[in-house]
């Protein structure tokens, strides 16, 4: 029925277009409900149409304003409403359509985080639909949609009328088509073949004629997959297609050269691969490719530095190197700095030292180490020699605790030492003779979170699964000086050095109970996932569950925490 306006409706605005009053700030502040749990499918539809409408208008989204928006709809992929989690993608997509034909005239870097970012979650869609509705199948299309592969768009197609997933009225079409001709895709099949048993012969159909595909990577990936899904393992799932690498892939393949350099009757053994250092997240910050791309061979870099001096050569694969800790002020008369390489079952700690006086020449220049606890320093290593604003570097290495491998927390006094000649500051040329001294420096703290390497883990729950509980453990703790949620998810992340998973890391307003999921890898090679649950009263109770595949990381956590 066609209701009839009159003029009345008109000077009350009945009947009329409900987003035509629409303002933008208003609606990226209703936005922030996508952040509550549970999430409301009805209310967020409501805005992501809001959001879809102001875009179609032509309103300009500052590049703020575009990443907060972008980030905040990615999280609506973990609703239970396959719905939300469709509308979802096509609004995201439309953002990055915006972004890339430039109306929302945002930064390069932008984009590629978008288009990043957007890959990954993706790729979790097809777990999330098969987890949460029970798909036993449908027929499968790809959007290409903007420039570069934005967007692929997984469309259920052909439903019947009043047919909702997890009835018979879908089926896989696995008739010959370009439409999975892209990483991304294939990676989104894999899952889909990994989590529901129905749909693995049709997934394997289409893995064997994408290996046939023109593109290199999509054909690697398939050929991977393929593989994988055909050994029916669970374990192999979690770790291969849900999880993955976490290993520095430059790294590997230098490992790789190396034990073919080197025959040997072991197997080669992954733990000695350097991991890519998970990216640093934040809904705000757009630089998550970069700081990937500039960690990953920083490690490598130190390993193959730190391979080169005879002393550390029988030390084992690097584990971690932290970033430089500064042990003096700017304005001194030496300037002194610290990095942490960790190894199994050492540290050497590698001081770079510069010589701010123009009238003097320091030589054997060490940094002798006075630990509190059961750590054992072994020996130093000197820079030969500190010229005036002449950098040079100095090494300490010490051996983990034994006796009690829960003791990793540590702090060591510092004193440089090194023998002064004294210079003629217009020619630099040194006296002959020299004299001893020494230089206090700021004392070195060794925590937890120097034995953990962040991780990310796109898929907790399978991960959980897949480490298995033979050495959980739990235990309760109060937190009686925490105020917040907030506060105790930021502490408790800063503190163990780990990396959160499933955007558990934000905690929705008005909320006073939280679960908060780590990730990480324990030095010497072994997965350590942490679920901290968090109840707000007079102050924050905190109850930690860690699971690991060796007992030791989760004896460390715990005990650190308590």
């Amino acid at each position: 029925m066609i209701k009839k306006f009159d003029k009345k409706d008109e000077e009350t605005g009945s009947g009329s277009n409900p987003f035509q009053h629409l303002e933008k700030s208003a609606v990226l502040q209703e936005a922030r409900i996508f952040n509550e749990t549970p999430i409301n499918p009805r209310r967020c539809l409501h805005i992501l149409t809001k959001i879809l409408y102001l875009l179609n208008q032509g309103e300009h989204f500052g590049t703020t304003e575009a990443t907060e928006a972008f980030f905040a709809m990615t999280r609506l992929f973990q609703s239970n409403d396959v719905s939300l989690s469709c509308f979802s993608v096509l609004s995201n997509g439309h953002v990055c359509i915006c972004t890339h034909d430039g109306k929302c005239q945002n930064s390069q870097g932008l984009e590629c985080a978008m288009e990043t970012e957007l890959s990954s979650v993706l790729e979790e869609l097809s777990s999330s639909v098969l987890r949460q509705s029970g798909v036993v199948g449908y027929d499968a299309e790809e959007d290409w949609t903007g420039a570069a592969h934005l967007v692929p768009l997984l469309l259920l197609k052909d439903r019947p009328q009043g047919c909702w997933p997890g009835t018979s009225g879908y089926r896989l079409n696995t008739f010959p088509t370009p439409l999975f001709s892209h990483p991304a895709a294939v990676s989104a099949l894999a899952k889909f073949g990994a989590q529901n048993e129905s749909l693995l012969p049709s997934i394997l159909v289409l893995l064997q004629r994408c290996m046939m595909d023109s593109d290199d990577e999509v054909r690697d990936r398939a050929t991977f997959y393929l593989n994988v899904l055909q050994q029916r393992q669970i374990a192999l799932n979690a770790a291969y297609i849900f999880n993955g690498l976490t290993v520095s892939v430059p790294g590997m393949e230098k490992a790789l050269h190396q034990y073919t350099l080197e025959p040997s009757d072991k197997p080669f053994d992954m733990k000695t691969v350097p991991l890519a250092t998970a990216p640093i997240f934040e809904q705000k910050a757009i630089l998550k490719p970069v700081i990937q791309r500039r960690l990953t061979p920083f490690i490598c870099f130190c390993a193959e530095q730190l391979a080169a001096i005879p002393e550390f050569k029988s030390l084992g694969p690097l584990f971690k190197s932290s970033e430089p800790v500064q042990l003096t002020e700017a304005e001194t008369e030496y300037f002194v700095c610290c990095t942490k390489h960790v190894f199994t079952n050492h540290m050497v700690f590698q001081f770079d030292c510069t010589n701010t006086l123009n009238d003097q020449l320091l030589e054997r220049v060490t940094v002798q180490m006075e630990p509190s606890d059961a750590y054992d320093v072994i020996r130093s290593i000197p820079a030969a020699s500190l010229s005036y604003n002449q950098p040079g570097m100095c090494y300490t290495l010490v051996r983990l605790p034994q006796d009690d491998p829960t003791a990793v927390a540590c702090t060591f006094s510092c004193t440089m030492k090194f023998t002064v000649r004294d210079c003629n500051p217009n020619t630099g040329v040194p006296e002959d003779d020299g004299y001893d001294d020494e230089y206090v420096l700021e004392d070195l703290e060794v925590t937890v979170s120097d034995h953990i390497q962040k991780v990310l883990k796109p898929n907790f729950a399978a991960a959980w699964e897949e480490v298995g509980d033979d050495f959980e453990k739990e235990e309760t703790f109060a937190l009686s000086s925490i105020k917040t949620l907030d506060e105790a998810v930021g502490n408790i992340i800063k503190f163990l050095g780990m990396q959160p998973c499933e955007r558990s890391d934000k905690v929705p307003e008005n909320k006073n109970s939280h679960t908060l999921y780590l990730a990480g890898v324990y030095r010497g090679g072994y997965d350590v996932l942490v679920r901290s649950r968090l109840a707000l009263g007079d102050g924050v109770t905190m109850q930690v569950t860690v699971r690991s595949k060796d007992e030791t990381p989760v004896d460390v956590i715990l005990a650190s925490v308590g």
